[in-house]
């Protein structure tokens, strides 16, 4: 994360203590993420003094010494909590996980997701999970960590999760990886998982594409000539479905398990023109044929 370019986290100066750690570290990275202490939407909340200052641990009630070092609110609501440590202070495991686990089950803050920055590493939690959601070293942090970070604590994490199950779309790969538009290939098994009657004379069908051990999103786009070319792929005992829910209101077929989705075969080119849709943009792929898979 640029914010960061200019520090190094392998050697910190002397005297870099939890005081540091919260305006070197954590502010900036709340600031990166969305938020503020102005911002009701996006808010921080520093030290708050809770007013009911126990955790229960089954019929067992524990007292709360200190509280939270920030409760960070999303549209009013707590979202996460974050912890700063000295850089020499164990945020894996041990006290300070408890600690912070005790501030998150609180009747008063009752969050999922709590996190412990020491200035050198961070981990966020979920209250359920036993293991981290996410751990990294910021001198060793690859892009990676810095884009699931962001999947766990920007506010869309709490407004609208579901953006960050996007798979990277296949057509879009393609072209990264030098094809041309209107290349024909040919696509043997590919499962479909969606299909969906787009207007009068289009359909398009979703399906995962594997492509070095990652898995793609492609989309295809098929006209109504080439309808009953497609049904005739449909295996029988899902013919009927198929058809009803792609003819009928409203116009999909999604499916939710293996048994109900199927493999087609079919020759399709690249389209030329990417299309934005909500949070996504993609490239999809225009079916001219659909092989015989006897």
């Amino acid at each position: 994360m640029g914010v960061f370019d200019k520090i190094d986290f392998n050697n910190l100066p002397e005297g870099f203590e939890e005081s540091s750690v919260r305006e070197e570290i954590i502010k900036p990275l709340l600031d990166c993420l969305g938020y503020s202490a102005f911002d009701e939407k996006r808010r921080i909340i520093r030290e708050t003094k809770l007013k009911h200052p126990f955790t229960r641990f089954g019929a067992k009630s524990t007292r709360i010494t200190e509280q939270p070092d920030y409760i960070i609110q999303v549209n009013g609501k707590n979202a996460f909590t974050i912890e700063a440590k000295s850089p020499n202070q164990n945020i894996c495991k041990g006290k300070h996980v408890q600690q912070a686990y005790s501030y998150a089950i609180n009747i008063e803050v009752k969050i999922k997701r709590f996190v412990l920055c020491n200035g050198k590493e961070i981990i966020i939690f979920d209250v359920d999970e036993n293991e981290p959601l996410l751990y990294f070293k910021f001198a060793d942090a690859l892009e990676k960590d810095w884009e699931r970070l962001y999947e766990l604590l920007s506010p869309d994490a709490f407004i609208n999760p579901s953006i960050f199950n996007y798979k990277r779309d296949f057509g879009l790969l393609c072209i990264e990886n030098g094809m041309k538009p209107n290349e024909l290939q040919i696509f043997f098994n590919c499962r479909v998982l969606d299909i969906f009657r787009i207007d009068d004379n289009l359909f398009t069908i979703n399906s995962i594409i594997i492509e070095n051990n990652e898995e793609f999103l492609a989309s295809f786009d098929f006209d109504i000539s080439l309808f009953e070319e497609f049904m005739e792929q449909v295996p029988t005992n899902l013919k009927d479905i198929v058809k009803k829910s792609i003819r009928m209101a409203p116009f999909k077929y999604l499916t939710t398990s293996e048994d109900e989705s199927f493999k087609i075969n079919f020759k399709a080119y690249l389209t030329e023109y990417v299309i934005k849709n909500g949070n996504e943009d993609y490239l999809p792929f225009k079916i001219v044929e659909f092989i015989d898979n006897k």
